[in-house]
């Protein structure tokens, strides 16, 4: 048995095999009886045990036919004694294990047959042809294993650690990472101050935290444990206020209800950078023991300490931001937390600001209101109804861990991230007086681009990944950095997106400019002088659709949607330059099963013309399922 072969039968069905027969066939099961002669051996069963083998020849008997694919699994001892009484010329026959086959069965061992039920474990390569279909195969398998790897192995993200629950995200996995956490913190004589953990409003989530503050509690470090659902920008701030030597949150952000995860923060406050992660991720899949002890003995002996994040972090809004100002303005705010945990959070920090507020999906559903926690147009359609009531100054949501934020105008027209990062930018750059450009991702919109032009301010593309984008903060001194996705952060502030303050930012904004937000928007697009539409759209990632999109970026075309490709940027998946400053990217996500597809038209129609070329050219059809 190969390894593969193990994993898709399961350990314990393969050793019962292994167990019952001496000799283990790979076998063909051809129940409609066609002769397969590029194969080299049938044989008849009689009770699942082999009795018979015979080369390609005459048959003595009609089908079904059973063929072996050459591939056998010998008991040693069996092999030996069989071995040992071959002919020494038989020894060096390319046969051999046919013979040896042939004479343990006329010995009396017992044969077992073991039926393939995949035809791709037994494909031929004798052709140029059969290479291809080979590497489709393999592409296909990266697809199809995904979710045996999820359960075997951790595998840290663009966001950190994320997996299905009750698939991958098991508290046995989460002891694991818990302990490779520790373990890298003591090798690396961190150990002595404390861990902050916050979780998130997900199924599992407080028992989760607790479980890794009792593995960090065994290997005798200390926690600092959030009272309550916390949003995540509230962990890295209580990081660098407690000068602690780690923030871990047990969130999956705004990924579907099904998912959890574990992100990790270092003692700078920063996500986690690729080779720290690297080394946790390893130590993990190779850990075996974890230390563990009760949470109540954890808390008793002092190494689990309960802390409410929120106070520290409302003070220090007060002390950053100009509440006076805001206070004065009287806003009207309509708030949707999408059942996240920066409900309490945003809804304390505004009533402290005295803004009046009509709070949306405040309360806690695991389920999310069956939709993912992603503060995306589709999905915030109660919020821009109520909006359009005209009766709020802003309306804004933030996702299931409150680090991403969305805002809708005071007449009810959605304003994406990307338009909401131009605006801050345009505010604290022009009103605040600040200097600096703008860290984006690859995915982000370029309108930024164009707004920094008319104020010769840079903008510098980074990778998929907010560790990207604060390690641009930090190289570059940028004033803002931000993601399509939804997250920001601010020079001054922490380095790790923050949809709390962006939401007591954007307050300020509207309290100091005494402008409506729909007027800021408008001055904003007057100065990138033109105005593309960003789109978006997620494809589920069959095992074809990773063949096709895979050769579709392999040999590129010269036109998408009949727009030249003027270039390719290859920094985080495959970015496509077209004529006159259209763009799209095709990336595969690093937390999901999706091919994500982004980028920039100058309407719905070229948007349309784009999207539907690159569908036939990855194959999409009617039977492939397309998530947006």
């Amino acid at each position: 048995y190969t390894e593969d072969h193990i994993e898709k039968i399961g350990v314990k069905k393969a050793q019962q095999y292994i167990d019952a027969g001496d000799i283990i066939l790979y076998l063909i099961d051809t129940e409609r009886g066609e002769r397969k002669e590029d194969l080299e051996f049938y044989d008849k069963h009689t009770d699942k045990k082999v009795i018979k083998v015979e080369e390609h020849g005459h048959l003595d008997y009609g089908p079904p036919y059973e063929y072996s694919i050459g591939s056998y699994m010998i008991k040693l001892g069996k092999f030996k004694e069989l071995y040992k009484d071959l002919e020494s010329s038989k020894k060096e026959d390319p046969y051999i294990l046919p013979e040896i086959l042939y004479r343990g069965i006329n010995r009396g061992l017992r044969v077992e047959g073991y039926i393939c039920l995949d035809e791709s474990e037994y494909l031929g390569i004798n052709t140029l042809d059969d290479l291809v279909k080979a590497k489709d195969i393999l592409l296909e398998r990266e697809v199809l294993d995904l979710q045996l790897q999820e359960e075997r192995f951790i595998r840290f993200g663009t966001g950190g650690w994320r997996a299905k629950i009750g698939s991958g995200f098991t508290l046995s996995n989460v002891k694991r990472l818990a302990q490779a956490i520790a373990s890298y913190l003591k090798k690396n004589n961190k150990h002595k101050r404390p861990v902050i953990i916050g979780y998130d409003n997900r199924f599992l989530s407080d028992e989760a935290a607790k479980t890794v503050a009792s593995v960090m509690a065994a290997n005798n470090i200390k926690s600092i444990l959030s009272r309550d659902s916390v949003p995540t920008p509230l962990v890295t701030f209580t990081v660098l206020d407690k000068k602690a030597s780690a923030g871990l949150v047990i969130t999956a952000s705004h990924n579907p209800y099904d998912y959890n995860g574990i992100k990790v923060e270092t003692e700078e406050g920063l996500p986690s950078p690729v080779h720290v992660s690297n080394v946790i991720e390893k130590i993990a899949n190779e850990t075996k023991n974890v230390a563990w002890v009760p949470y109540k003995i954890g808390v008793e002996k002092g190494f689990i300490e309960i802390l409410d994040y929120r106070n520290r972090y409302l003070d220090y809004l007060e002390e950053k931001l100009d509440y006076e100002s805001i206070k004065n303005a009287s806003l009207k705010v309509c708030f949707d937390s999408m059942y996240g945990s920066g409900t309490t959070t945003i809804q304390k920090a505004l009533i402290g600001a005295r803004c009046d507020l009509e709070l949306i999906r405040g309360g806690r559903d695991v389920l999310f209101g069956g939709l993912a926690p992603a503060p995306t147009l589709s999905r915030l359609s109660y919020l821009i109804s109520e909006m359009k009531r005209g009766e709020f100054d802003v309306g804004m949501a933030v996702d299931g861990d409150a680090d991403r934020i969305v805002l809708v105008d005071e007449m009810g027209n959605f304003l994406h991230t990307n338009t909401v990062i131009a605006l801050l930018w345009y505010y604290m750059h022009e009103f605040k007086g600040e200097r600096g450009g703008v860290v984006r991702n690859i995915a982000t919109s370029h309108n930024i681009d164009r707004v920094c032009k008319a104020f010769s301010e840079p903008v510098y593309e980074v990778p998929v990944g907010f560790k990207y984008i604060a390690e641009g903060m930090i190289k570059y001194n940028a004033l803002v950095g931000g993601e399509s996705s939804g997250g920001i952060t601010f020079k001054g502030h922490i380095m790790e997106k923050d949809g709390v303050y962006a939401v007591m930012l954007v307050v300020e904004m509207l309290a100091k400019t005494k402008k409506r937000l729909s007027e800021l928007v408008y001055e904003v697009k007057g100065f990138a002088g033109k105005w593309y539409q960003f789109f978006e759209e997620n494809i589920y990632l069959s095992p074809q659709i990773k063949v096709y999109a895979t050769r579709f970026l392999e040999d590129p075309p010269d036109e998408i949607g009949s727009f030249k490709v003027k270039d390719v940027n290859t920094m985080d998946g495959y970015k496509f330059l077209l004529e006159d400053d259209r763009w799209v990217l095709l990336r595969f996500s690093g937390t999901e099963p999706l091919l994500r597809i982004v980028g920039e038209a100058r309407d719905e129609g070229e948007i349309t013309t784009i999207i539907h070329s690159i569908k036939r050219g990855i194959r999409v059809n009617k039977d492939n399922r397309s998530v947006t």
